[in-house]
């Protein structure tokens, strides 16, 4: 690395950081709100079945339930929580927002219609929204740079737990309560079928999340603008100065927001398609490859997020002001390497151990991304400009990444058992667009942190 790298750090704030023990007991809550989260967001797929045989709808519309649905009004209204949690009390936010997402999973399970279903599942993403932004925002106040990275990792840790869970425990409650004809009789609700009852036992829990937040602290918010520079109070920001910002600065974001949406592209196209290619390149049944895929999520994937964190962290102490974004470049190259093999091996055995190791970088960008984004935006702007990156990143994963692994092989393939490469296009093709992109990201990355030293 060259001595670019060695940029000002932010300065630091008079402000003391809280203890450590407040700072971890502060990420492991949010973290757990991830994980629910993410079961929450991802226990419909499996109840695809059940749900097309009560209901009576199409695949095009479980597809509108599984993805916009719930991703139409999480992109849209993030950017105004986004705002409220740059000005207002960022725990009570999180709060409003365990509670509406937690009741609305509930109420999926009393749906009888695909308008109620489709209308829950919107609940369940507006509530979502009022999540990661003010997340984002308290863990960068309560921690100083060198410690961002491990963070981070430790709250994106509910991206791969809440995804294994899912996958494992979730299959394992839905083949135990789900059947034709199987129903339940609850108290007040009265006699439901088997798959709205995973919806209310899966939702009903996180109602009592917010009671944790009464048990932390929210930190003081540092990395403030003055309104002048010899002024003693922060600057009040309206949101066309957070626009014009984000545009006097869009060299960076402009890279760091697509590059990170390319990882999450591939990310969900695999989430979406793997299972079933493996399942077709090897004969084996999909229940078997997410059994596999569960435990590796839960104990590779998460040693990855955990190692490439504490990598950055090292980068940081030596001086590299881009760590994260190094680290990012890093995970691309790695995913495009390995992540584009499982379904080329001779055997399912050898398909499950690539699987696995492709798991180990899958997630290492979880962390770095909105960490990069958090360190170089102003403290009364970085809900909003995180809703920003959220938005892109939801748009171009959930709303692109599963429908172009099909639509490779249908219409350019024109083969639907060629659809591993479908598949590994999309994987190469994207991650590797991602480290082209990083790499010319981390000139204007170094430019945004030394604009920061000045912020105080």
């Amino acid at each position: 690395m060259t001595d670019q790298n060695q940029a000002a750090a932010p300065a630091s704030s008079a402000i003391p950081y809280p203890t450590s023990g407040q700072s971890w007991y502060l990420v492991f809550v949010l973290m757990i709100f991830y994980v629910f989260s993410f079961i929450d967001r991802q226990i419909i797929s499996l109840l695809i079945g059940p749900i097309k045989r009560d209901l009576g709808i199409s695949d095009t519309q479980i597809g509108l339930l599984s993805g916009f649905s719930f991703a139409l009004f999480y992109c849209l209204l993030g950017i105004p929580i986004g705002w409220l949690a740059d000005r207002k009390n960022r725990k009570a936010i999180i709060a409003v927002g365990v509670i509406v997402w937690s009741l609305m999973a509930s109420l999926c399970g009393m749906a009888k219609t695909f308008g109620q279903l489709f209308l829950a599942r919107v609940g369940v993403g507006v509530g979502e929204a009022a999540l990661s932004p003010p997340a984002y925002s308290m863990i960068t106040d309560a921690f100083p740079r060198e410690k961002l990275g491990r963070a981070f990792s430790i709250y994106n840790l509910g991206i791969a737990i809440g995804s294994g869970i899912a996958l494992l425990v979730g299959g394992l409650v839905v083949g135990a309560v789900t059947g034709e004809g199987k129903t339940f009789t609850l108290p007040l609700i009265g006699e439901i079928r088997a798959w709205q009852f995973v919806f209310i036992v899966t939702g009903a829990p996180g109602l009592l999340l917010p009671l944790l937040l009464l048990t932390v602290r929210e930190p003081a918010r540092r990395g403030l603008i003055k309104a002048e520079p010899n002024a003693d109070a922060p600057a009040d920001i309206p949101l066309r100065e957070v626009v014009r910002f984000m545009i006097k600065s869009g060299h960076f974001y402009s890279l760091h927001f697509i590059a990170l949406a390319l990882f999450a592209m591939l990310g969900y196209a695999v989430g979406a398609w793997l299972p079933e290619v493996i399942h077709r390149t090897y004969d084996v049944p999909p229940s078997d490859v997410g059994k596999v895929l569960g435990i590796s999520v839960l104990s590779v994937n998460v040693a990855g997020i955990l190692f490439f964190g504490r990598l950055c962290d090292k980068l940081t102490a030596k001086g590299h002001t881009d760590a994260p974004i190094i680290v990012c470049f890093i995970v691309a190259i790695l995913i495009v390497i390995t992540s584009t093999v499982p379904s080329f091996m001779p055997n399912v055995t050898l398909a499950y151990v690539a699987m696995c190791i492709a798991g180990f970088p899958f997630h290492g960008y979880v962390a770095m991304g909105p960490m990069a984004v958090n360190q170089v935006t102003p403290n009364q702007m970085r809900a909003q400009v995180s809703a920003v990156y959220l938005f892109v990143n939801a748009f171009l994963g959930i709303g692109v990444g599963p429908a172009l692994v099909p639509l490779i092989s249908d219409y350019i393939l024109k083969d639907p058992s060629q659809i591993r490469w479908a598949l590994a296009i999309v994987v190469f093709g994207a991650g590797t667009l991602a480290a082209i992109l990083l790499w010319f990201e981390r000139k204007p990355f170094r430019a945004r942190m030394a604009a920061a030293a000045q912020w105080q």
